[in-house]
């Protein structure tokens, strides 16, 4: 059973997104002055004691959109209020009550979903007593909050709670499943192959580069398995990114850190470009396995290619994501979706893969004895070898010199690791440790 669904709707500026943060108690929605910053609908689970339920924060609610991505945004509104349990209204205290919230408040009257009016910005004395005129909604009592300052958000999931049917309620955190990251520039396709997977238009999708700037999770059950995509916004160069820019980039630095595996769209159509080498780099720096998806595959053979002229050009210009199996696709069709989900499932499970530590030396002491590494003073030696991680499997070499099994060598126990391993397709690190010499007493300890 999925959780409760409750939607955070209201005209723009009015702390919708803020409101999202502090109910979540994390920075999950892109927060701005600038009105509709927000354009897709994000989502994100709220726990607040037995109270769980999941928020989504819309775009801000216009009689009159002055753009395709806008229109577009509006009518995310609309599919968040068709799939919501209850509404959050959210209110400007200090503004008082305007035409557009009564306009929306005639909107939301058509439907038959619980209405909660939430007078937000209450962040100081001054604006206390000012909630009276909100009653003209025609929703009841208004809860009084400051999204800001965190005052009344008890208050607000409690009167979630009492407009969702027992039978709807939830007990507890569902399992997200296998968390994947859709990280690529801007315009590569990402929220149109997020939108194939869901199965709706659960992201904006236009033309616009830039058009997704929060990072989006999307959860969803194919065959049995449990997957949350997250969606994240198209990085471009520093030199031309603008205040929501630098949001979408720390967005999709996090999506990576909690990401379980990296869908790395790039565009089957064009050459791989700087920013795609600088996405690359910061995959490789986070440790994930990582899928390298040739989207737009049906614009690649309209003219003439072949998946197998890809792979030597792939490994000469991204160098550092050798090791990442490639997929060709098509967010628009849907070709390759499903295998690119099998593939993600199998990358995790090599990722998590632990080698018996007698087995792990057996395979270093052949490396050595087939290649030594160059002497630089002292005869270099391996002592020991133990695996100390797993998501990415982390080996560490105790030896007599680190400094002696630096750069090519270490490239060359890490494909050894890699041949003998079922780690072929996933990041692997191995750390050369110089083993510290026992003092007299620990000597004589021992």
């Amino acid at each position: 059973m999925r959780l409760p669904l409750v939607a955070i709707v209201g005209r723009p500026n009015v702390g919708k997104s803020t409101l999202l943060n502090a109910l979540t108690k994390r920075r999950v929605a892109i927060e701005a002055p600038k009105a509709g910053t927000t354009v897709d609908r994000v989502t994100a689970v709220v726990q607040r004691g037995d109270i769980v339920f999941e928020a989504m924060d819309t775009a801000g609610i216009v009689d009159e959109p002055d753009s395709e991505v806008m229109a577009q945004a509006q009518a995310q509104v609309l599919v968040a209020l068709e799939h919501a349990d209850a509404v959050l209204f959210t209110v400007d205290l200090r503004d008082g009550l305007v035409s557009a919230d009564l306009q929306i408040a005639e909107r939301l009257r058509k439907g038959k979903i619980p209405v909660i009016v939430v007078a937000n910005k209450c962040d100081s004395q001054k604006t206390e007593g000012q909630e009276a005129d909100f009653f003209r909604l025609g929703f009841g009592q208004p809860v009084i909050a400051s999204a800001l300052t965190r005052r009344g958000l008890d208050d607000v999931a409690e009167a979630v709670q009492e407009k969702i049917p027992p039978e709807r309620r939830a007990g507890a955190v569902p399992d997200p499943g296998l968390k994947i990251a859709i990280i690529g520039r801007r315009n590569v396709g990402k929220s149109t192959m997020i939108n194939k997977f869901a199965g709706e238009m659960r992201m904006v999708v236009s033309d616009v580069p830039g058009t997704t700037r929060d990072s989006v999770d999307v959860r969803m059950e194919i065959e049995g398995k449990k997957f949350t995509l997250i969606d994240t916004a198209g990085l471009r160069r520093k030199a031309k990114q603008d205040p929501l820019d630098h949001f979408g980039r720390v967005r999709t630095e996090r999506a990576l850190r909690r990401c379980d595996v990296v869908f790395f769209l790039v565009d089957a159509s064009e050459s791989i470009s700087i920013v795609d080498k600088k996405v690359a780099q910061t995959i490789v720096e986070a440790g994930k396995p990582v899928v390298l998806v040739l989207n737009k595959w049906d614009l690649a053979q309209k003219a003439g290619r072949q998946p197998d002229e890809y792979q030597e050009y792939y490994d000469e210009v991204l160098p550092g994501l050798a090791f990442a199996p490639i997929v060709c696709s098509s967010g628009r069709s849907g070709f390759n979706l499903l295998q690119m989900l099998k593939l993600a499932a199998d990358l995790d499970e090599q990722s998590g893969f632990r080698v018996p530590t007698s087995f792990l030396n057996r395979i270093v002491e052949d490396a050595k004895n087939y290649h030594a590494p160059a002497r630089r003073g002292k005869l270099p030696k391996i002592y020991f070898a133990k695996q100390t991680k797993v998501h990415p499997p982390e080996f560490v070499l105790l030896v007599n010199d680190a400094e002696s099994f630096r750069g090519e060598y270490m490239r060359y126990i890490e494909n050894r690791l890699r041949e003998q391993l079922p780690l072929a397709e996933v990041p692997i690190r191995v750390l050369f440790q110089t083993k510290k010499k026992r003092t007299p007493k620990e000597k004589e300890k021992a």
